[in-house]
């Protein structure tokens, strides 16, 4: 069969509409584009959010372990803004320079230094959750009064946000030396 410049133009004419039809879907079922509600939260007010109401909860020893580990917290952050505002000061310097220069190298290594009160940090968000876990469980088995959780949960959310706040601060200034 001989294909003709005729026949090549009918077949293009009866399939064009059968394309196009697919672009033509509805928008209504395609995901938006939009900022998530997530994306537009605020971290550092989260990050700066007070602690839970410690003197709350009814279990005096819940309350002296979570008091223990907030305090942790509160060092670990202490930890991370005094080596930021080194780090920071090395990407200024930095940037613009290039990469594998003095300053880059300086920079690099302030920034890397961060990640020592990070990891103390995400270790402490691991010991409350293992705490929120235990409580649960020692809750549902009847072997302490419900309560208690909900301030494990505040309290695990009040280290998140620092945590996400520390990570975003890290990819900042990574990002700020990148060549």
């Amino acid at each position: 069969m001989k294909v003709t410049p005729a026949k090549l133009a009918r077949s293009l004419a009866l399939l064009c509409p059968v394309l196009l039809g697919g672009c033509l879907q509805p928008m209504a079922e395609l995901p938006s584009l939009e900022r998530r509600e997530v994306e537009l939260r605020d971290r550092e007010a989260e990050a700066k959010a007070p602690p839970p109401p410690i003197e709350s909860i009814a279990d005096p020893a819940l309350a002296r372990e979570l008091t223990a580990i907030l305090a942790r917290a509160d060092k670990a952050e202490a930890d991370f803004a005094l080596v930021r505002s080194a780090a920071q000061q090395a990407a200024g310097a930095a940037r613009g320079k290039e990469v594998g220069s003095e300053d880059w190298s300086v920079a690099q290594t302030r920034i890397s230094a961060l990640d020592a009160p990070r990891r103390e940090l995400a270790q402490i968000l691991g010991d409350l959750e293992q705490l929120y876990v235990a409580r649960l469980q020692k809750e549902a088995a009847g072997e302490v009064k419900p309560g208690g959780s909900d301030q494990i949960e505040q309290a695990r959310a009040s280290v998140l946000a620092l945590l996400e706040n520390q990570d975003e601060v890290i990819g900042r200034l990574k990002a700020s030396i990148a060549g």
